[in-house]
């Protein structure tokens, strides 16, 4: 990566984290009284924090992208646009889930304001940052289902062992149906995800293949999108920790298992 396109992914983070910030003097205030505010809104630092925080984030999502553009057929804003959906798709399912703290208004303001964030940086990540390529025809087959039902299962794993195990701070307690409702919808929504990007990364290693899904194009988004929240909330950052890890390892895990399917199957023939 030369200095000339860091230099644009910087700005083009820099510029959808002011769009952010913008949008978010939109969004009402929804008085939730279960969690503190955070040392950064009641010293008046959060503006300040937020940005640089959310340069990096959206710097990440960008180096990504640029990373796995590579792997995309079709034209350059056209790749850009399908991963800020792809992106703004899975941050949507983790901004609804079921919380304590959860309101209503949040529910449709938060994913709206960085959904259009997120196609912004995937527009403008597409136009200065990638080229055309061959187009390449993406089909989904039964065996896309198989894969996205395996996914599914073992993010649905992960998760009961979280609120089994680690007693994670969610509803599932208070709202056991609705959680696991939840859980299942975001198993496929990141099943989907890896069907439409796994094909991007150019490596024969089952375990390389995995962890970089798995570890990086998923991974590195959700630390990203998880801690933007000890920004605004006090909350227990062990418990956004070993959420995030559990959640990077499930899908991981679910990466393995699907590839080396895949693999045999490749073999076989």
């Amino acid at each position: 990566m030369t200095g000339k396109q860091l230099l644009k992914i910087v700005l083009i983070s820099f510029t959808a984290i002011i769009i952010r910030s913008m949008l978010q003097l939109l969004i009402p205030s929804a008085n939730q009284t279960v969690l503190q505010q955070s040392i950064f809104v009641k010293n008046g630092t959060l503006p300040i924090v937020f940005m640089i925080y959310g340069t990096l984030a959206f710097t990440a999502i960008t180096i990504i992208f640029v990373l796995i553009q590579r792997g995309m057929g079709g034209g350059s804003v056209s790749k850009g646009l399908k991963t800020g959906i792809i992106f703004s798709v899975v941050w949507t399912v983790f901004l609804v889930e079921p919380l304590p703290h959860g309101s209503t208004i949040d529910l449709f303001s938060y994913p709206l304001a960085d959904s259009i964030v997120l196609l912004f940086l995937g527009f403008m990540s597409g136009r200065f940052l990638s080229e055309n390529s061959t187009k390449k025809k993406h089909e989904f087959t039964s065996k896309s289902i198989v894969n996205i039902a395996i996914m599914t299962l073992v993010f649905t794993m992960g998760r009961i062992i979280l609120y089994k195990g680690f007693h994670i701070y969610s509803m599932f307690e208070q709202a056991q149906v609705r959680t696991l409702i939840w859980v299942i919808c975001t198993g496929i929504i990141i099943g989907l995800m890896f069907e439409y990007l796994n094909y991007t990364i150019y490596s024969n290693k089952v375990f390389t293949k995995s962890l970089v899904f798995g570890g990086a194009i998923f991974g590195i988004n959700l630390v990203f999108f998880n801690f933007f929240l000890p920004l605004v909330l006090k909350v227990d950052i062990q418990d956004m920790i070993i959420r995030t890890l559990m959640d990077t390892v499930s899908v991981i895990i679910g990466c393995l298992i699907i590839n080396v399917k895949d693999s045999k199957v490749i073999h076989r023939y």
